[in-house]
């Protein structure tokens, strides 16, 4: 059955249906009707933002028998009752107060699935520019997201904060939006395989959720290429590193000195090799955040490391900026070669 036909008319049972108080209007001209529900509301506000509810209250008009409720014409939808609760509020009120959040997920996603299939383009676009602070499209604020992440006492707890990657990918594919996948996918691939196999818990409906079979080995795959994009800068860019041309202690006599900034970058390539191949922290599987702590180290003089002299920092951060950039700018190929039309 099409999704905007309504049923036969010999099969209402009047007595089983009720009115969504909330949102019906004493002057609505209209009767939604999604399952046992209905929504006496505007047909000139839907005609507005959605030209497939437009096109079908037009062919409703036109067909021969119109049933009604409270003498108003009956539209029949195929979509939940609660789903089209969400999608009028914010077709009458907007969505200005909506938060992105792991709690908000099951309205966001209503939304999103509704104003996709109803074409109501503006509401799409608030909602994906919503989702983009979370799953965004450049580095940068990739690493806002990330910062945001952090609680009071400095720990990364990203799921108390957004939902969980799985729901995000799933439902891109759902309402074809490529440009939150990328982000996604590299947030789930820091994940123990075992925990994505065994699929997620939606809030409220304890359904869980899985991947498909494709896109697990997507996940795989890019998983596998980030990790070793991180094991080739580890040795192309820390081991053995020469110092800088500039390096102060190379214009210095003594030989032990001369080699201060040399032995300072092995430190750091032993520890976050350990690091990575290894639990010994919660982001170990976070190559991103790898790669620019292997920076961060110098910059907050830990005192666990010697601190390199200012023209080695300065020429080992111009790298990792370069190299954190590439590895951006290569998530949509590496995960499944995601086409998007902006990215980086």
């Amino acid at each position: 059955m099409s999704p905007l036909v309504p049923s036969n008319p010999n099969v209402f049972s009047v007595e089983a249906i009720t009115k969504h108080t909330n949102i019906s209007f004493k002057d609505g001209n209209i009767a939604l009707l999604t399952g046992k529900r209905y929504f006496l509301v505007h047909q000139g506000l839907l005609c507005r933002h959605s030209p497939v509810l437009k096109t079908a209250l037009e062919t409703l008009e036109n067909t021969s028998t119109i049933f009604s409720l409270e003498g108003r014409p009956v539209l029949e939808l195929q979509d939940s009752s609660e789903d089209m609760s969400y999608f009028l509020i914010a077709l009458y009120d907007g969505i200005p107060n909506l938060s992105f959040t792991a709690e908000t997920y099951g309205i966001i996603s209503a939304l999103l699935r509704l104003s996709t299939k109803y074409q109501v383009q503006r509401l799409r676009n608030d909602l994906l520019q919503g989702l983009a602070i979370t799953w965004p499209s450049s580095l940068t604020s990739w690493d806002a997201r990330e910062a945001a992440m952090l609680d009071s006492d400095g720990i990364y707890e990203p799921r108390k904060c957004t939902p969980h990657p799985i729901f995000i990918i799933n439902l891109a594919r759902l309402v074809d939006a490529p440009e939150l996948l990328p982000s996604a996918f590299y947030d789930l691939s820091r994940s123990p395989i075992s925990h994505t196999a065994a699929g997620c818990i939606a809030p409220g409906t304890l359904d869980c959720h899985r991947l498909s079979d494709e896109d697990l080995v997507n996940l795989l795959k890019g998983r596998e290429d980030a990790s070793r994009f991180l094991s080739t800068f580890l040795v192309n860019h820390l081991e053995g590193r020469k110092p800088s041309s500039n390096c102060i202690y190379m214009q210095v006599g003594n030989y032990p000195r001369r080699r201060f900034c040399q032995v300072a970058f092995e430190n750091v390539f032993c520890d976050l090799l350990r690091a990575t191949n290894s639990l010994v922290c919660d982001r170990s599987c976070d190559p991103l955040f790898a790669i620019m702590d292997a920076q961060m180290i110098y910059e907050r003089s830990d005192r666990r490391f010697l601190r390199p002299c200012e023209f080695c920092r300065a020429e080992f951060r111009a790298e990792v900026e370069a190299a954190r950039d590439e590895f951006w700018h290569s998530l949509p190929e590496w995960f499944g070669n995601i086409q998007v039309s902006v990215w980086g």
